[in-house]
Formats: C-alpha cells, structure tokens, sequence
C-alpha cells in the first residue's frame, strides 16, 4: 500500500466511523460497500492490528481504532477544509453546499427552493440534513442552518431570510364546539396544540397594550407539521405563523383567532461558520434563498 493508497484509506475508514456503517459511508463517497470493506482491510493489513470488530449488522471500534480515529478524521477534515479554499476562488457557483432544516420548513420552503436553484446552477451538488434537533454546524461540517430567531449568540454569522406575522388559529370545527374567545384572557380556558419551540407564556399586543396569558393542551409537538395537522384536526388553538396557513385562512378552512392583537414576529435566519461566505456558492444560495422568499417577508412588503 502506497503513501497516497495509504491516506485514502484513512479518509474512507474515518468515513465508515462518522456514518456509522460501510453502506452508508460508501453511499456518502460514491463508492461501493465491497471497494470501502477492501480499503479497511489493506488499511488493517498495513498496521498490523484490526482497527474494528465486525458483526452481520454493526461494528465497534476496538482500542487501536479509537486512538487511530483521531489522526484519520483529521486528515478527513483537512481535505474537505483545502477543497472549500479552493471552490473559495472560483467565480462561478460550483461545488457542494451542505445545508441543514427543520423537517417542516425544509420540506415546505427549503427543498423547493434547492430544487430551483439547482436549476440555475447545476454545477452546485446539495447535501441536505432535515432534522427538528440543532445541528452543530462546525462540528459536522455543515454550511447553512436555517433557524428561527431570536438567535443566541454564538461563533455562527446570520443572514435574515425573512420575517412572517405569527398568529392564534383554529379550526372552525374546533370553534363551533367549544365557542369563540373573545379576550385574552379567555384563550387560558381553551385546549392548545402546543409546540416546543413556542413559549406556554404568550405575549399580545391589543390595542398598545401587553397582555400575556398562559395556555395549555393535551396535545404538544416538537415538529411543526404536526402541529398544523393537530390544528386542523380540531384539537385546540395554536400560534402559527400566518405564511403557513394564510391560504387555509382565506378559504375558510382555519379562523385566525383574535385578529386585532398581535404575536412577536417570527424571523428565520440562514446561520454558517465564519468565513463560509466568501464562497461563490454559498454567497449566491443565500442571495437566491431571499429572493425567492421575498413574497412572504414581512419587512420587505409589509404583508
């Protein structure tokens, strides 16, 4: 095993570790599962001592493979790490841009966005992690997060995609059932569709007043599609925002529920490392991801 065969295994086998299996990590590298087996087994060869012990399913690393990860992941990174300073370069859009969202908001806005984009620039490769958790960008080498604001500081630089009213909505069987409030402080008697990322304390302004009130469900969600689905399903009030169920809204389907007080907007931002930027590729995504979310935000036309 040459030098250079040599620090291509270690960059497969670090592969096999971060993905968890030799499929996945063949799928990630284009290559086949037997090729990445073969690579780990000239690499084991090499040193002398088995890096990982194998079952029909899964594999563990054994102590040598743990020491011996560390050099190999970062050698991994380095590679990804010069590969980007050079795409850094070009003027042309070219190149991958690994992206993460959440489930809802990738499958509803984010992914159709891509899909145009792409269109645009087919020289540009997508990798796109849809997860409702909060993904270390820099840990895993990702280079957009989209997430909803107010954001905490951190080491991560933002960009505002776009900002939409959020609102208290029912549908109208749910209405029907259980009556219409009328005031603020008549929303703490009804059943919620509630939702992690939204506070049990709401704050409404009517009128140029403050009012908060605290609400509760039967029904809570860490996924936003769910939520939506609960909604309609008559199963309380939730706070949406309205870009998402403004069509329901004005075809009857869903009420909007105290209509002259207002939520805090909600804001979604593209999040990235330091320095992701002066990439072509990611300058030109994140110019064409506002664009194209320009008809729903709210601080551009007043929605």
């Amino acid at each position: 095993m040459s030098a250079l065969d040599e620090v291509r295994a270690m960059m497969i086998f670090a592969r096999v570790v971060e993905e968890g299996g030799f499929s996945a990590a063949a799928r990630k590298m284009g290559l086949s599962r037997a090729a990445v087996s073969h690579q780990i087994r000239q690499l084991e060869a090499k040193l002398g001592v088995p890096l990982l012990r194998r079952s029909t399913r899964t594999f563990s690393l054994t102590d040598a493979g743990t020491r011996y990860y560390d050099s190999c992941r970062t050698i991994m990174l380095e590679a990804e790490a010069a590969r980007k300073r050079v795409e850094e370069l070009r003027d042309e859009p070219v190149g991958k841009i690994s992206i993460t969202s959440s489930v809802h908001l990738g499958n509803l806005r984010i992914v159709p966005i891509l899909d145009r984009f792409r269109q645009a620039y087919p020289g540009v490769a997508i990798d796109i992690h849809l997860s409702d958790e909060v993904v270390d960008l820099i840990g895993q080498g990702i280079d957009i997060g989209i997430r909803s604001g107010p954001l905490k500081s951190s080491e991560l630089k933002s960009f505002k995609l776009y900002q939409t009213r959020r609102i208290v909505c029912a549908s109208p069987a749910y209405l029907d059932r259980v009556g219409y409030p009328q005031t603020v402080d008549e929303l703490a008697t009804h059943d919620w569709v509630m939702y992690s990322r939204v506070p049990e304390t709401l704050t409404l302004m009517c009128d140029g007043v403050e009012k908060k009130v605290r609400v509760t469900g039967n029904v809570r969600v860490d996924n936003a599609t769910a939520r939506l689905q609960f909604l309609r399903g008559g199963h309380g009030l939730a706070v949406v925002p309205l870009c998402d169920v403004q069509d329901g809204v004005k075809n009857g389907d869903l009420a909007w529920v105290l209509p002259d007080c207002t939520l805090p907007d909600l804001q979604v931002y593209a999040v990235y490392p330091a320095g992701v930027t002066r990439s072509a590729k990611v300058q030109s995504l994140l110019e064409f991801m506002r664009r194209e979310l320009r008809d729903i935000d709210l601080s551009r036309n007043g929605g």
